[in-house]
Order: C-alpha cells, then structure tokens, then sequence
C-alpha cells in the first residue's frame, strides 16, 4: 500500500474531510493537517449525524474529484486495453496499454488503479470503524452510512480484482497490520465482496439517501451483486438479484438520449460531478477536444459489430475527420468541461444501470434453459435499439446461439463502460483468443496488469504476476 497514505490516522483523514477539503488524490494536503488526538476526533465525527454523514460522503466526493478506477479510468483504460478503443496519441503509459505490453513501472497502472484504490479503500475502512464505534448515531442512519461504506469497498475490490487478481484485502486502518500485507488468495477476496455486498443489501434502505441517485441503496448493493454472481457463474443467485433490482419499481429504460442524464430512470447508481464546470471523466476522456482528433477512437471491430438500423450507433457513436482521417469516437457522455457562468451539471458518470441487469438475467436464464423469458429481455434492450426482435425473426434460436447473442449484445449495449467488455472476454475463456488476433504482443499472462513496481518495493511480501518483472 502506499506508504504516505497508510500511515495517516483515521483523525487526519476525517479532520480533512470537515475541515471541507475532501479532495483524497492529494495525499500531501492531508499531511498538513495538525492531528489531534485520534479518539477525541473520531467519537467527534461519529457522534454528529451532520459530521457522520459529512465523512460518508466525502469519499465520494473524493472519488469523483479525479480519475481513478471509480471514476472515468476502468472504462477508458479496459477499452484500449481489449478490443473497443484505439488510442491515437503518444502518451508512453497509454501506449503500453494500446499494444498490450504494460510494464511494472506504468504510471497509470499505479496511480489510477492501485494506489487510488487502496487510498479509498483506507477511507471506507476509517469510515467503518468509526460508525461501529459509534453509540451515539441513530440505529436508522448508522445502517445506512454503513451499508454505504461496504458497497463502495465492495465495488473498489471488485474491479481491483478484475484487473489485478489476487490482492491485499486491506479491512482495517492499522499501519502495523497493512504495512507488510501479502496478496490475499482470490478465492477469499472473492467471498470478502460477496460477504460485503450481502451486508450492505441488509443495511440499507430502498430510498435513496438523496435527492438522486449518487449515494446507494439496497438496489445499488443487488444490482452488483448480480454482476458479481454472474461473473461466479452462480446463475440462479444472479438471476434472483437482477430480477429483485429489475422488479424494485424504481427503474425504466430511457431513450437512448437521456441514459447517461443526472435525471436518468435508469441509473441504479452513479456519481455526481464536484469539480466546477466538469460533468463526467469519462465525458471529459472520450471526447475531443476543439479541432484535435479524438484520442479514444472506436476500434474498426466494434464499428463493424453494430447491426444495420441500431440506434446505439447514431446516438452513442460521433465521428469527427482530421486531417482527411474519420475518426468515430464513444459519445454516450454528450459534455466536456464547461465554465460558463452558472455551470450545473446534467450529466453523472453511471456505474450501475438498469439494462445491465436484463442482460445478465438473460444471461442466467439461458443457462437455466428458460430460453422464452430469456428472449424476452434481451428483447428490452433490443427494442429500444430499434433492431428486430429474436422473438420475431428467431424464435426457435437454440441455446447456443441464445448465448452468442446475448454476449454480442453485451458488447454492443455497454462499450465503454466499467470495463463490461474486458472482463466478458475473460470470464467466457475466450481473451486469448481475441486478443492475439490483434495485438501481436499478446500473452496469456497479460490477462491481468502487473503490481506496480514501487509498491512491491516498499512491501516485498507482495508477489508480482506472473509476466512481469
């Protein structure tokens, strides 16, 4: 872990956040803060519903105040990484990721993904053992803070694991405990997400604790649930909690236009921009900037793979010629920075949506070999795309065939986003054979991204994946 960040004390931490500079990615602001004594600071905090819920949703604040893999960087990165994105400039660190040759050493696998991470990670765990402590909180909202806190660790694990493997399974503040911490057997990390994701579905409540959705609630927590199940290959666990989230009454696809909208019906979970004059990262990664190129083009492969008539590709997909060149780029977030007067947000990054959830129940389904209810919602998601119906032009599709288009679907329904693409590839078996057909520096090893170098040093009980120094 990184040192300067673990040895901050849940006081300095929670100080910072009051103190109304909530900004995590600065980890030497938060050096600067005098510590006062730890106890006196964190009975302070948790014993104030204000303070409380001001430290909860100060990680994120945090979260959403840089890239990082909660915010813009899994989407992005993921999709250069596979077969959905093209990087046209030169950045080295970038390049890596373009051509599959990543190093130990690569900035952005470090401060993006693995020093962000367990910087949030450490936050949440300052969180958890505060409110525990607490006697003073309503019984009400101290569920809900905490509910809150072990689906953001829950979420942050399951993406670090996704493109790391296994991991240290950091669960406490202490220096001494994390300082030498080895990586902790995928197989109990695993268990630690579920086990995380269980509890925050019984800790929290079905409203949302705000005004929208950028704070979770139990549908949140059921909605990644589904995902995780789906990706255990526990078919009728995700089927059960896609079809609980599906059912809620809270949620309805929108027009392709409005999906990505602060006002979405079918955002189950997003992030709410902080940054003045900034909508969403992955808004402000994705599209070009003025007469510059995009630098994240859609791939030839996925432009080919959109049906004829889909409306994804109009809607979700611009095209920009530089220099006599066309480039198509992602466009399902529609704004860049803006500092105009009066800027106001309309757009938050969506980590969890309601679509997502009738492609995974599909997906379940047809393992079941329930294949009519199966058709019927890949049909949802079809339909608002404007393509033909499988219950129309298919309806004796065998179960194979079933599963090929339900993945197609995938790939086309979620292109960059939180990396849906790149762990579908992995978790079907079929990454090698995709990825060595158009990077000519594929491994099998690359699957997943080296530990970062500088962390292995400061902590050599951590073992580096296999393929890299």
């Amino acid at each position: 872990m990184e040192r300067t960040v673990i040895k901050n004390t849940t006081a300095k931490y929670l100080l910072y956040i009051l103190l109304g500079a909530v900004c995590l990615t600065a980890c030497s602001k938060m050096l600067d803060v005098p510590v006062p004594d730890n106890k006196t600071i964190g009975k302070q905090v948790f014993s104030n519903k204000d303070s409380a819920v001001a430290a909860v949703s100060g990680i994120y604040s945090g979260l959403s105040l840089s890239t990082n893999l909660i915010s813009g960087a899994t989407s992005v990165y993921t999709g250069v990484y596979c077969d959905e994105l093209a990087y046209t400039a030169t950045q080295p660190s970038i390049v890596e990721f373009y051509s599959a040759t990543l190093s130990s050493d690569n900035t952005t696998v470090r401060e993006f993904f693995w020093n962000a991470a367990y910087r949030y990670i450490y936050s949440v765990n300052a969180c958890i053992e505060g409110l525990e402590s607490s006697q003073d909180l309503p019984a009400a909202l101290k569920n809900q803070l905490l509910g809150e806190c072990h689906f953001l660790r829950a979420l942050i694990y399951f993406h670090l694991t996704n493109c790391f493997g296994a991991v240290p399974l950091v669960k406490v503040t202490s220096y001494l405990e994390n300082e030498k911490m080895p990586r902790t057997a995928l197989t109990t990390v695993s268990a630690f997400i579920e086990s995380e994701l269980i509890t925050a579905k019984t800790l929290l409540g079905i409203s949302y604790p705000s005004a929208d959705r950028a704070r979770a609630n139990k549908w949140s927590a059921g909605a990644l649930l589904a995902t995780y199940y789906l990706h255990q290959k526990q078919w009728a666990a995700a089927e059960r909690e896609a079809t609980d989230v599906i059912n809620a009454g809270y949620y309805r696809l929108e027009a392709l236009s409005d999906v990505f909208l602060a006002v979405s019906n079918e955002a189950i979970f997003q992030l709410q921009p902080v940054l003045t004059g900034y909508n969403t990262m992955e808004g402000n990664w994705l599209i070009p900037a003025g007469s510059g190129r995009p630098s994240f083009a859609l791939t030839d492969s996925l432009l080919a793979a959109f049906e004829p008539g889909d409306k994804r590709l109009t809607e979700w997909v611009r095209s920009k010629v530089v220099t006599g060149k066309s480039y198509a780029y992602p466009f399902k977030y529609k704004k860049r920075s803006d500092f105009s007067p009066g800027f106001v947000p309309t757009e938050y990054t969506t980590v969890l949506r309601l679509a997502e959830m009738y492609l995974v129940r599909a997906e379940c389904r047809v393992a079941a070999g329930q294949l009519p209810g199966a058709i019927e919602d890949i049909d949802m998601v079809r339909r608002r795309a404007g393509l033909p119906l499988i219950a129309e032009t298919q309806p004796l599709i065998t179960a194979d065939e079933l599963s090929v288009k339900i993945m197609h679907e995938r790939r086309i329904e979620l292109f960059a986003e939180w990396g849906h693409r790149w762990y579908d590839l992995k978790r079907s078996g079929k990454i090698n054979e995709v990825m060595k057909a158009i990077k000519p520096y594929w491994q099998d090893t690359d699957s997943l991204w080296p530990i970062p170098a500088s962390q292995i040093l400061l902590n050599p009980a951590l073992e580096q994946n296999p393929g890299y120094n």
